[in-house]
């Protein structure tokens, strides 16, 4: 798995990754739409970290459906 190296993409990673029991923030939200506008424009790293969340079996179910979309 390649390890993310950009220190930006690696916040909005661990940010989009946190556990608030029974919902989701906006900062996580807003994490995932980032990257994935960051992946759509080319950043390598931007789409390890989102391969790597759709992969964790912890993710909050809103959130795999923001990451779907």
């Amino acid at each position: 798995m390649q390890e993310i190296q950009d220190p930006r993409i690696l916040a909005l990673y661990r940010l989009a990754r946190l556990d608030y029991a029974a919902a989701i923030t906006e900062e996580q939200k807003f994490a995932v739409e980032e990257l994935k506008n960051l992946s759509m424009a080319g950043n390598t790293d931007a789409a390890a970290a989102l391969t790597r969340l759709k992969q964790l079996p912890t993710i909050h179910p809103f959130l795999r459906e923001v990451l779907a979309a």
